[in-house]
């Protein structure tokens, strides 16, 4: 991390207080409703131009790479599988799909893997300074790609680098292999659905195999429990959202495991241990805020062995099978790690895999006594041992070759035999009694479940993995011999004990804050057509700061045009806790704005035969303050709010034109208070979607968001003035109503998995006596009914219902342009029935419209996403818009709308609420 901090700031354009600026584009409906001053957006572009552009592959590998003399981080057999098996079957990222992430959680770690090994071959191949060329070349103004730093600082273009070294490393892995092409033991695939197959376990007759997978989610975190009958080839889903090691009972009916959720008071992510019964389908929660992770149940099936965290360490514990106990067996407190704890078929040790720095050994712990006892150590990394029934040997995995493999180690001689010969890599072994072993096996895309009959040792010579030539660092001459590398006792450094501190004084916290980041902006906001030229372009800057601990924050912003037109607000953050609250067990988030806005534009004035015409600014202030909390779980969110809101408008002043008799008149400015609200509001939002890399561009899952709110308000509604000794003052008439609005969104996964349909279901009312228009429900525009503009639908009442069906165009674009990345293209067909009224709805009254949308995702200097949309919807239904009180009338319907958008998602309509200020 600290590698980062200094390359960043070396790669950085405008130094550290301006990451970028942006360009911002608004564009509205050609509104045609005389009684609103503007129409609702149709283009909403918000794009960045950041000032640091570093891909992801070399921001990581740099990152991991540091100083080799050193080994902070190193290449290991897991970096070194991951990058063969992607040589070796021709399945290398792009040059372009390394620079990004958006993948899955593979794919994001092949970036940080591809990252090291192509930094690792510039640094040998063309010197450690040539990684500081680079970065220093990408703080020029006209570098936005690292191919034009790569070109300055090596002479040669990123894809000429990126060739050269991916013949390099297929030509190297395919000779260090070929020994064990010859003679490849790994038995069969049974579970190659997913890339993430892990700790297969066998039922106690030997039939069964229980296991995680994430099956066809694009995380490694989704995982679940499958159940897979090695006789029929069948398998089940037991158990959702579990990626630890999985343990039967004695009689085969349930399984344990562990799980984390955020069930707790501050929301923190802890593992704890579950039971699941398989006769009954119900699962059991069995302790709280323990941390237990990859549990073992004993022979007998009364203590659960279980690998215990605190404090940056982790310790061997065993805890009662029904979760009220706890004993800790071991002792570790300086950072050591314990991993995938096994009984003994006898019940008096446990197995497990422990580390300290790097490397695993396995060890064996008496549980009684707690005497340790190392059965392989040394520097090879030896993890996931398991005993087979007999208690004689143990399975474990070892990286003895540099290729992570099986192998058996038998207590009476401490023989070590060599049961796989794969390419990969083999992990966590599960033995039956037939001297089965299935297993985690490591391919090109990904952990796959193999079955390994009747294992036996394998020939030593055919399981070679020959060394990769490499040269000392002593040898290292030319541009690599310019550091300074005698300069340091690498050594010392590396041999430095970081478990032999002395122990830090505590003091409380105090807020810290990071310096204030500035991010310039120009904004295109062409909302009056009666506004032209330099008037469109109103520039700004938003602002924003925190303490180290996100305790405390502060976002706000300022932008002003040639006509003085002001976008101001100030939003204050503050997540640490409020007295009285904190003792009940809730944290909300809470919140202060402050919102100030002008428009202007003009009226005009009739007196008599004259016609005045007159300036007119409006003036929207609000303060809110909001308190967010969750409720029931991470994905929902309670927030109750209170809004005070003031509308105004101020009349310029104007001459009244004399005559023969008077002298022309001066008519000094006014200002005109025409509403004065007071909202209290309470809002849920909950957000049940699948984490994916379509997530965005194509969600699966559910959303569901509700308000309510209860409105004090004071609006001058007739136009009406009361005679003061000020002057002219508005009629301002109470309206306090009470106002309810809901959305649900659903989006099922069709067959396929990348096709969905979308259901939405929105729907408003103001209960009690109808209010003013100027309360109103909208239905149309960009947040609801696209085929008809924003204000063409309004009511006291809103229902409508949308049905979408989304489908991939393009899924794997992999294709650059300058400094923007495009990954996936999408279509959607969709259609809306719906409307907005005041009193008694007919159905007649109800507006149908279909249309398509295409929605891109890419990515913008490496770091940014960005989505694109384009929507084109038709409005059915052709009606007539009609207002007595200001006798005029206008026709919509029966044409087609489009809207364009540039931002960082597509989904920007979930948050309800009547917001005064996003409507002014």
């Amino acid at each position: 991390e600290y590698t980062h901090i200094i390359q960043i700031q070396t790669s950085m354009k405008f130094g550290r207080r301006v990451p970028g600026f942006y360009v911002q584009w608004l564009n509205y409906e050609d509104e045609r409703r005389q009684d609103v001053l503007y129409g609702y957006p149709n283009t909403i572009v918000s794009y960045p131009f950041s000032g640091f552009v570093v891909p992801s592959w070399f921001a990581e590998g740099v990152s991991q790479y540091n100083r080799p003399e050193i080994g902070y981080d190193t290449w290991d057999s897991h970096r070194d599988m991951i990058l063969r098996m992607y040589a070796l079957d021709d399945k290398m990222l792009t040059w372009n799909e390394m620079s990004v992430f958006g993948k899955t959680s593979l794919g994001n770690e092949s970036a940080y893997n591809s990252g090291f090994a192509l930094v690792k071959y510039i640094s040998e191949t063309y010197g450690a300074d040539a990684i500081v060329k680079i970065s220093r070349n990408l703080s020029r103004l006209n570098a936005v790609t690292i191919d034009q730093a790569i070109d300055r600082a090596l002479g040669k273009s990123g894809r000429e680098l990126y060739a050269e070294w991916q013949r390099t490393i297929t030509d190297k892995y395919k000779s260090r292999v070929a020994p064990i092409e010859k003679a490849r033991v790994e038995g069969e695939t049974i579970g190659e659905v997913g890339f993430g197959n892990f700790y297969p376990a066998f039922s106690p007759d030997g039939k069964k195999i229980a296991y995680t997978s994430n099956k066809l989610a694009d995380y490694f975190g989704v995982s679940s429990v499958y159940l897979y009958d090695t006789e029929t080839k069948k398998e089940q889903e037991l158990a959702s959202k579990v990626r630890s090691s999985v343990s039967w009972s004695p009689d085969a009916t349930k399984l344990y495991y562990s799980r984390t959720e955020r069930d707790n008071p501050h929301w923190s992510s802890i593992a704890d241990l579950y039971e699941y019964d398989i006769v009954k389908e119900e699962e059991t929660r069995l302790t709280h805020g323990l941390r237990a992770h990859n549990p073992s149940l004993s022979p007998d099936g009364k203590w659960i062995a279980a690998a215990v965290s605190g404090d940056g360490t982790m310790n061997l514990a065993v805890v009662s099978a029904d979760g009220k106990t706890t004993r800790v067996v071991t002792s570790y407190k300086n950072g050591e790690q314990v991993f995938t704890p096994k009984w003994s078929p006898d019940g008096a040790s446990v197995v497990f895999g422990q580390s300290l720095l790097d490397a695993q050994d396995v060890v064996r712990v008496n549980v009684a006594t707690g005497a340790e006892d190392v059965l392989v150590g040394g520097a090879d990394d030896a993890r996931n041992p398991v005993y087979d029934l007999s208690g004689e040997s143990l399975v474990f995995a070892s990286d003895r070759t540099g290729i992570f493999n099986l192998y058996r180690y038998t207590f009476a001689d401490r023989s070590i035999a060599q049961l796989t010969n794969v390419l990969g890599g083999a992990f966590m072994p599960s033995v039956n009694a037939s001297g089965d072993i299935a297993f985690s096996s490591y391919t090109s895309s990904g952990f796959k479940l193999n079955l390994l009959r009747a294992a036996v040792p394998v020939n030593a010579a055919s399981a070679s993995y020959l060394p990769e030539e490499s040269r000392p660092l002593a040898s290292l001459s030319g541009a690599e011999a310019q550091l300074p590398r005698n300069k340091f006792d690498f050594k010392k450094l590396k041999e430095f004990n970081d478990s032999d501190l002395p122990e830090p004084a505590a003091k409380p916290y105090k807020n810290l804050f990071t310096s204030l980041s500035i991010i310039p902006f120009l904004r295109i906001d062409n909302y009056n057509t009666k506004t032209s030229g330099i008037d469109f372009l109103k520039p700004g800057l938003y602002f924003t700061s925190g303490d180290v601990l996100n305790t405390v924050s502060m976002f706000g912003g300022a932008a002003i045009n040639s006509s003085f037109e002001r976008d101001l607000f100030l939003i204050f953050e503050y997540r640490g806790g409020i007295v009285g609250l904190k003792q009940l067990g809730l944290t909300p988030t809470t919140s202060f704005e402050v919102y100030n806005i002008t428009r202007k534009s003009v009226g005009d004035l009739e007196l008599g035969l004259d016609k005045y015409t007159l300036d007119v600014t409006y003036g929207l202030l609000e303060f809110d303050l909001t308190f967010k909390q969750h409720v029931f779980s991470e994905a929902d969110v309670l927030t109750v709010g209170f809004a005070y809101s003031r509308y105004s408008a101020e009349l310029g002043s104007f001459v009244i034109k004399g005559d023969d008799i008077r002298p022309s008149t001066e008519i000094p400015g006014s200002s005109d208070l025409y509403f004065k609200g007071l909202d209290i509001s309470a809002q849920w939002n909950v957000r049940a979607i699948l984490p994916s890399n379509t997530s965005e561009i194509n969600p699966v899952g559910a959303t569901f968001t509700f308000r309510y709110d209860y409105a004090m308000d004071r609006f001058n509604s007739t136009g009406e003035y009361d005679q003061t000794e000020t002057g002219l003052t508005p009629r301002l008439s109470p309206f306090n109503f009470h106002r309810a609005e809901m959305r649900i969104t659903n989006h099922i996964p069709l067959p396929g998995w990348k096709h969905t349909i979308s259901f939405t279901l929105h729907g408003g009312t103001v209960f009690g006596p109808p209010v003013p228009d100027f309360f109103d429900f909208y239905a149309g525009g960009l947040p609801g009914m696209k085929g008809y503009p924003y204000y063409s639908i309004n009511g006291n009442e809103t229902a409508r219902l949308n049905l979408a069906y989304r489908f991939p165009i393009w899924e794997n674009i992999d294709f650059r342009i300058l400094q923007l990345y495009f990954d996936k293209l999408y279509g959607e067909v969709h259609a809306d029935y719906g409307n907005a009224w005041t009193g008694t709805p007919t159905i007649r009254d109800f507006k149908k419209d279909v249309g398509f949308e295409l929605r891109l995702e890419a990515f913008s200097f490496y770091a940014y996403p960005t989505r694109f949309f384009f929507n084109g919807t038709y409005g059915l239904d052709k009606f007539t818009y009609n207002d007595k009180a200001k006798d005029f009338s206008v026709t919509y319907g029966k044409e087609w709308r489009f809207y364009f958008g540039i931002l960082f998602g597509f989904d920007f309509s979930n948050d309800l609420g009547h917001s005064l200020k996003n409507l002014f």
